[in-house]
């Protein structure tokens, strides 16, 4: 982690980054002014014709992306809050850099497993809005009472949180630890403007707002530290780092760890009938890369993959069914009724335990995944199959 003097100038280092893009920002603004631009309610009426957007909840949400706006943009009068933009992977650390990365220094930010979600105010209440655009009420309740959030809103009502929330959610793991956190990875202000990334920690340090764990900061020639970083996150079971260019605007690429990828196999392999196709190859094809370049144990890891396939799919099997279990806390009955609406239809809730608590009421669950479960049982029960 770096030391106090490392902080001291990387600061230094953020704010004349940002001074130094604010006159690029200039000189771009001038040489698009030449050209045509689409006016944002052509934009939007080309997305409704298209069923690429759509009004619900008193804003437009752009479910796909059309013409050059990202999906999940949010249109609430007239005001736009941008979709978040997909952050570029890469399989390997030093090649990975060298060919997308060109500022001199970068830092390394720890990639949180949670859901991504903006946070943002609209008529003096505060909204949050899931990576899709949905209106998510159940981070709503969770937010709004924040000291933090609420400080860094009443003085800049404007601008856009972006962060990662884990604990007991709809989503999540569930955890005795804690309830929910919020982790903010990049802040949005006014003009539709992301900060630079040290600009946005010391924002974060101002107003007490958690922001995601910083690993370094590090030169193009320091590769192999950042790689005794990133075999100490596999180690801890961490899910990986966000890089960051501190000479260049919006440059950032992310590297997830091997055991990142196991622990995901891990959890996905009961639900293998649920899954996008792509999604187990690519986590047994990453693993194997990064293992490779960080030179960690052959054996080791293919133990772990291996009951890492296993493990999950066992259980199910012991079950005879493909379920998830989660835990929620809610102020108001009608918060938990809203998550049980924004469910999709490929699964099936079921409530294993209700109780009433000061906060008012936890709620432990179960996702059944119907597809799967499905073949299970039918596997289980002997119905034959053509292959």
């Amino acid at each position: 982690m770096p030391g106090a003097e490392e902080k001291k100038q990387l600061m230094k280092k953020g704010r004349g980054w940002k001074q130094e893009m604010e006159g690029r920002k200039a000189k771009k603004v001038r040489t698009l002014t030449r050209k045509k631009v689409e006016p944002l309610e052509e934009k939007i009426r080309k997305a409704l014709k298209g069923k690429k957007a759509v009004e619900e909840e008193g804003f437009l949400r752009f479910s796909e992306k059309s013409g050059g706006v990202p999906r999940g943009t949010i249109v609430m009068g007239e005001r736009v809050i941008p979709g978040y933009p997909k952050i570029k992977r890469i399989f390997v650390l030093e090649r990975g850099i060298e060919k997308n990365i060109s500022s001199s220094e970068f830092i390394a930010e720890e990639k949180i497993d949670g859901y991504n979600l903006r946070a943002a105010m609209h008529e003096k209440k505060l909204v949050c809005f899931s990576r899709g655009g949905y209106l998510d009420h159940f981070a709503v309740e969770k937010l709004e009472g924040d000291p933090a959030v609420k400080k860094f809103f009443s003085d800049n009502p404007d601008w856009v949180l972006c962060g990662e929330m884990v604990g007991n959610t709809p989503h999540t793991d569930p955890t005795d630890f804690y309830d929910v956190r919020y982790y903010v990875f990049d802040i949005i202000d006014e003009e539709g403007n992301f900060l630079g990334p040290m600009e946005r920690r010391d924002l974060c340090r101002k107003y007490g707002l958690l922001p995601v764990p910083l690993v370094g900061a590090f030169k193009k020639g320091e590769i192999r530290r950042l790689k005794d970083e990133v075999k100490k996150l596999d180690r801890a079971g961490k899910e990986g780092i966000v890089i960051r260019g501190l000479d260049r605007e919006g440059e950032m690429v992310k590297h997830v760890t091997p055991a990142s990828d196991i622990n995901d196999l891990g959890e996905a392999s009961s639900k293998i009938f649920d899954m996008p196709s792509g999604f187990m190859k690519q986590r047994v094809f990453r693993s194997a890369i990064s293992m490779r370049e960080l030179a960690l144990q052959k054996d080791r890891y293919a133990l772990k993959l291996g009951q890492a396939l296993y493990s999950g799919l066992m259980d199910a099997l012991a079950r005879g069914s493909v379920g998830e279990r989660y835990r929620v806390r809610v102020k108001e009955m009608s918060t938990w009724e809203r998550i049980l609406k924004g469910m999709g239809k490929e699964v099936e809730i079921k409530v294993d335990w209700k109780r009433k608590i000061p906060e008012g009421y936890q709620i432990d669950f179960t996702k059944t995944y119907k597809e799967g479960t499905r073949i299970i049982k039918r596997a289980l029960e002997g119905h034959p199959q053509e292959d």
